[in-house]
């Protein structure tokens, strides 16, 4: 048995289903699709228009659809799955199909089948997985270290000259880590939580910069490289100072450890827009592979954790980049060759952008 829609219920029922974000499919008892919404125009490539009753074989030939719809009409109960869809990106849908009983018979003509979007909430529980397995890493391994040398020097080693002073050094490096690292994950929760507060003023970028270079000379000196930067007289940006230092040592010492001995780091700027200043920190490193090039704002992420452990640093920098960055309404890009360096591109706002 079928079921109609009147010329009055019919627009209602559209506009309805039209500002729905999930996909919306109903079909008869016969499986032919007697009308879709917009989102499932771009979910399963239909026509904008239906002009009539479409086959569910021609919308999708996934079983997991067909399954669920055949099991409402013969089962009238409903039907829950989670599947994948491919078009020009592959998604992942939870799938509800459900009876459509029309009254007075209270027969099931048809089916409903709603297909919600949870692409991004899987990524987002991968994303947190991964954050809460690379913190145990992260802090077991220096608390193992700890622990390991804080036991060695109870049973004796305490009292040996040649080596005390060597292991109590070991042990307040892999302190200092941790200390590092949950003070990172605070400031960083502070950030994403809206708790952090700015007090934003113009920066002389030039001399903000040179100071920068001051402040990194050892690093450069160790490592082996060049620091240079470019940046036009009275060029600024409205940022707050403290903040802006941490977003460009974050890039500038990531670009120097990262680096190879007799590699460069350059810091150049420039105005962009009416009201913009583009930052760029460019190296010749190692480079980043462009499948890592959409994570490594995450937290706790690392391109290549050996070498992450070998130069330092927490795995928090380059997301405390990406938040603060947006928290001064500007935005981060990142473009990279592996074996030949990475630029990070920055832009802040120049001036007090005026109510």
């Amino acid at each position: 048995m079928g079921f109609q829609l009147d010329q009055y219920s019919q627009p209602l029922l559209k506009a309805v289903l039209g500002s729905l974000r999930e996909g919306i499919l109903v079909v008869d008892s016969q499986l032919d699709v007697v009308l879709y919404n917009k989102a499932a125009v771009s979910i399963f490539n239909l026509p904008a228009v239906m002009t009539g009753p479409v086959r569910l074989i021609d919308v999708s030939r996934n079983k997991t659809i067909h399954q669920g719809f055949r099991q409402v009409l013969e089962e009238n109960k409903p039907f829950d799955a989670e599947l994948e869809v491919f078009g020009k990106q592959e998604r992942t849908f939870s799938f509800r199909a459900t009876p459509l009983v029309v009254p007075p018979s209270e027969e099931v003509a048809g089916a409903i089948g709603v297909f919600f979007d949870v692409t991004q909430l899987l990524r987002l529980e991968r994303v947190r997985r991964e954050f809460f397995s690379n913190l145990s890493h992260e802090l077991r391994t220096p608390l193992t270290s700890i622990l390991v040398y804080v036991e060695t020097l109870l049973n004796g080693a305490l009292y040996d000259t040649e080596n005390n002073l060597k292991f109590l050094n070991i042990v307040n490096k892999h302190a200092t880590r941790m200390q590092n690292l949950v003070r990172d994950i605070a400031d960083l929760s502070a950030i994403e939580a809206g708790e952090l507060k700015l007090n934003a003023v113009e920066v002389d970028l030039r001399a903000f910069i040179e100071n920068l270079g001051v402040l990194i000379a050892s690093d450069l000196e160790e490592c082996q490289v060049a620091f240079h930067q470019d940046i036009p007289p009275e060029l600024t940006v409205y940022a707050d100072p403290q903040a802006l230092e941490q977003i460009l040592m974050n890039l500038i010492i990531n670009a120097v450890k990262f680096n190879r001995p007799g590699g460069s780091v350059s810091v150049t700027a420039k105005p962009e827009g009416d009201n913009r200043t583009r930052i760029t920190v460019r190296d010749t490193g190692i480079g980043i592979e462009e499948e890592h090039l959409t994570r490594i704002f995450e937290r706790l992420y690392r391109v290549d954790k050996s070498r992450s452990q070998e130069v330092g640093g927490t795995g928090l920098g380059l997301a405390i980049v990406k938040h603060l960055v947006l928290s001064h309404n500007g935005d981060i890009s990142v473009q990279s060759t592996p074996g030949e360096g990475s630029e990070f591109r920055i832009r802040l706002p120049r001036k007090a952008i005026e109510a």
